[in-house]
């Protein structure tokens, strides 16, 4: 319990960091940009978010417990050198990409500050945050990653005020960001010259890993596509509307994810007898945190964004109380993902999970804010989410049976292996 608590402490504050990064500078933003120029940088960094996803190439996932059941510093090197050739290799094909979608997202007059939002969010798939999580390093994440974005966007707030020029912010975000890898980069314990990785090497490495990029992407698919439908299909009102109800649920997701950075190794390090007990509390944990987080949602959501964004721009009640539903299985899934059933190798059910939302989500998402608005593309996500946890329930309710009736000290199966399922 202590090293947990302690764990808490350290990533915990994380994400109070991360949540008063973007305040210092959105509020800004909100009201300088109008209704049109909001919704279009929203949708630029929700095109960017998904590129992230498709840069980190499931390290997110993946690094963690590789990190936290490798002891030697070499070995735990050698990993997150093979990760930084992955996700710098796929950045080279995605950005364009992501720059393009955000042009053609934007509306007119506001092409270049949302193409940049697009590459600010994209840039964050190559972060070495997962890295950190594994080796229960909270403080290099504040230090080289989180206290930075709180300058750069508290320059940028300034800035923008002074210039009304929309493209600062995403433009500091850009260089902190690439500045703060490389600075981590060249301190990873552990750091020795190791053979350069060639074309075969790096193909391996894609195909290896292949399962669990597609689940991060597919998961983050139906999470990213409302805000840019929305703005294509919707008056500026409405979407504008939207994206601020989107921005608090962008902000709800940093807690449940930071908890179970901080339960990830923590529940490893038990072996089978006590993995069974912390995976008990923990999963309870994510229950009561996504039930507050409905509660604070449909309460409070409305008012709060009227205050951060402007009353131009205010989250209705409808579209706040459904997002807080999905806010419940998000922070659920998180914990079955992340420390139930990815440790486990259980990866082939995580894709067929993510998967059955994407496939259901997208499409659902597009015809239901057509037919609906904005709170059309709560509801489906909502309906992506009940679908996922839905084809989750049965290996996760496995899994815990099967921990709760194995014993031994040594570390949980498959954590150490390749995590392919």
């Amino acid at each position: 319990m202590r090293a947990l608590l302690g764990r808490l402490a350290g990533f915990g504050g994380l994400p109070l960091i991360s949540l008063i990064t973007p305040l210092l500078v959105l509020p800004v933003i909100g009201r300088v940009a109008g209704s049109g120029g909001w919704a279009s940088l929203a949708a630029g960094e929700s095109i960017g978010t998904l590129g992230g996803i498709v840069i980190g190439y499931g390290w997110n996932v993946s690094g963690p417990p590789r990190i936290a059941a490798e002891p030697d510093a070499e070995r735990r090197y050698a990993l997150y050198r093979q990760s930084l050739v992955v996700r710098g290799a796929v950045a080279s094909l995605v950005l364009p990409v992501v720059v393009l979608l955000s042009v053609v997202a934007a509306r007119a007059g506001y092409e270049l500050p949302t193409a940049l939002m697009g590459v600010s969010a994209s840039v964050t798939g190559l972060s070495f945050a997962w890295f950190c999580v594994g080796a229960g390093d909270p403080r290099s994440i504040a230090v080289f990653e989180a206290v930075p974005r709180v300058a750069a966007a508290a320059a940028s707030a300034g800035l923008i005020l002074l210039t009304r020029q929309l493209v600062v912010y995403p433009a500091l975000a850009v260089s902190v960001s690439l500045v703060g890898i490389v600075l981590f980069s060249r301190r990873v314990p552990g750091r020795r010259p190791l053979p350069r990785t060639r074309l075969p090497q790096l193909w391996r490495l894609l195909v290896r890993d292949r399962g669990l990029a597609a689940i991060d992407i597919a998961g983050s698919a139906y999470g990213s596509v409302p805000v840019p439908v929305v703005n294509a299909v919707a008056a500026p009102v409405l979407a504008s509307s939207y994206a601020s109800a989107d921005k608090l649920y962008r902000f709800g997701q940093f807690v449940p994810i930071t908890l179970a950075n901080a339960f990830q190794s923590w529940t490893v390090e038990a072996g089978r007898a006590g993995r069974s007990r912390r995976l008990r509390f923990a999963l309870l944990a994510h229950g009561l945190l996504g039930a507050t987080g409905w509660l604070v949602f449909a309460v409070a959501g409305p008012w709060v964004s009227g205050l951060l964004f402007g009353p131009e721009v205010r989250a209705t009640a409808a579209v706040c109380f459904w997002l807080g539903a999905a806010f419940v299985l998000l922070s659920l899934r998180t914990a079955v993902v992340r420390l139930v059933l990815v440790p486990e190798g259980k990866v082939r059910i995580v894709f067929a999970a993510t998967m059955a939302g994407t496939l259901v989500g997208v499409p659902a998402i597009v015809v239901l804010t057509s037919l609906a608005g904005p709170v059309g593309a709560a509801w489906a996500l909502v309906l992506s989410e009940v679908l996922s946890a839905a084809v989750l329930a049965s290996a996760t309710a496995h899994e815990m049976r099967l921990a709760a009736r194995t014993s031994g000290e040594g570390p949980s199966v498959g954590v150490a292996g390749d995590l392919r399922g």
